[in-house]
C-alpha cells in the first residue's frame, strides 16, 4: 500500500486518542525504516534508481531492503517493540510523549503502549493482503515463521480505488459526525 494511504489508516484507527503528529509516522515507519536505508545505501554505490511496476521485485532492491523489511513488517517485532514500550511507560510516568495522548488515557501505560502500535499493526495487516510473493510479500510471523501470503498488488486498480473509496468514506463519516457532534453541543 502506499505511504499516503497507510498515513491516513494510521491516523483514523487512533483519532481523538493519540496525535496526528505521533500516529501518522507510526503507520509509516515499517515502511521508510526499510527504503530510506535502501535508497542511501544505492545512491552511496551509484546504482539507479529501482523503478517499480507491476514486474518489479523484491530482488530488484539492494538486500539491505529485504533485511529492513522482514522485521519492520513483523507482528513478532512490534510485540516486542509494544511490551517494551508498555514497561517503559509504566517506569517512567508523565513522559513529553504521554502528552501526545488523550488525557484519558495517560494514566494507563498498557492503553498508551497499545495505542502507539495500533498503527504499525494496521500497517502490516494492510499489507499482508495487498502484496504478493514476488513484491515485498508481509513475513508477519518473522523471525519465528517463514510463513506469508500471496496477496493482490495494491497498485492493482480494484485494490487501489476500494482502498481509496473506503479512506474517503470513512473520513467523510468521521469529520461529518464530528461536525454533527459540535453543532448539538454549541
Amino acid at each position: 500500500m502506499d505511504v499516503f494511504s497507510h498515513w491516513l489508516w494510521g491516523v483514523l484507527v487512533t483519532r481523538k486518542d493519540v496525535n496526528w503528529k505521533v500516529s501518522g509516522p507510526m503507520s509509516v515507519l515499517p515502511d521508510l525504516l526499510a527504503f530510506i536505508p535502501s535508497f542511501l545505501y544505492s545512491f552511496a554505490y551509484g546504482l539507479e534508481r529501482t523503478s517499480v511496476d507491476d514486474t518489479t521485485l523484491t530482488s530488484d532492491f539492494p538486500a539491505i531492503a529485504w533485511d529492513i523489511y522482514q522485521y519492520s513488517h513483523s507482528a513478532v517485532a512490534v510485540t516486542v517493540a509494544f511490551l517494551l514500550s508498555w514497561w517503559l511507560f509504566h517506569r517512567y510516568r508523565d513522559t513529553r510523549l504521554e502528552t501526545q495522548f488523550a488525557p484519558e488515557h495517560r494514566a494507563n501505560p498498557l492503553k498508551l503502549a497499545f495505542l502507539l502500535w495500533l498503527p504499525w499493526y494496521v500497517h502490516i495487516l494492510l499489507d499482508i493482503p495487498t502484496h504478493t510473493l514476488q513484491f515485498f510479500p508481509t513475513p508477519v510471523f518473522h523471525p519465528l515463521s517463514d510463513a506469508m501470503f500471496d496477496g493482490v498488488r495494491w497498485s492493482t486498480p480494484i485494490v487501489w480505488f476500494s482502498n481509496i473509496g473506503a479512506l474517503a468514506f470513512l473520513w467523510f463519516y468521521v469529520l461529518r459526525k464530528d461536525r454533527l457532534q459540535a453543532l448539538q453541543q454549541a
